[in-house]
């Protein structure tokens, strides 16, 4: 039994996604919550192998939690499902730790095959443009682009802190200002950006990421 958790702060939202999960027989919801302090006392009585959450959250930030969650040592997979898919939110929930996007627009099956896939140890994150990249990187500090360029690749804080020399509190702290300024809705206009299957590199400071991965 794979055992799920819900965040999203749409009353509707969430009792349809409860419905949805708990009739499907390999699937439980242990914790649901509307906004992030509530649940969050609701996930430490218990464990989640997949977690279910939008980005924006009202007052809250999903991609902010989703990037506090995944530090934890029995940290879920995390699926962002929100009406907004695009390139933005990839980049950010990317580097927040995400391990899938899925639209809100999309079928109720797509939903289903991301968390089986999540579980599985798969990610099922979209391809991004190289100018979309491009756009993300020219909103970065200089000293935050290898840290993007890691978070990108799936390397955790720790591992992070040890490849530059730095403190984990200082690249967790970077981390929280990179997901920040990529975030839709803050300032940016990737969101509008058509995927595409290409690759993405970041130029200004000579490292490549292949956005296929």
């Amino acid at each position: 039994m794979h055992r799920v958790a819900l965040l999203d702060d749409h009353p509707a939202v969430l009792a349809g996604l409860r419905r949805l999960i708990d009739a499907e027989l390999d699937l439980d919801v242990v914790a649901a919550g509307l906004a992030v302090a509530d649940f969050a006392r609701q996930l430490d009585r218990t464990t989640a192998d997949v977690l279910i959450t939008d980005y924006d959250l009202g007052p809250d930030d999903g991609l902010a939690y989703c990037l506090r969650i995944k530090r934890r040592a029995d940290a879920p997979a995390v699926i962002v499902y929100s009406a907004d898919s695009g390139p933005a939110l990839t980049l950010a929930a990317r580097a927040a730790g995400a391990d899938a996007i899925v639209d809100k627009a999309e079928p109720v099956s797509r939903l289903l095959t991301a968390i089986r896939a999540v579980v599985a140890g798969r990610r099922m994150l979209p391809a991004v443009p190289p100018q979309a990249f491009e756009a993300a990187v020219s909103k970065l500090e200089d000293e935050d682009l290898a840290v993007f360029a890691m978070l990108l690749d799936g390397e955790s804080a720790p591992a992070i802190a040890q490849a530059l020399r730095e403190q984990e509190s200082d690249i967790n702290r970077r981390a929280q200002r990179i997901v920040g300024r990529l975030r839709p809705g803050r300032g940016t206009a990737l969101s509008h950006v058509a995927v595409s299957s290409g690759g993405a590199r970041a130029t200004r400071q000579g490292f490549e990421w292949s956005s296929g991965r």
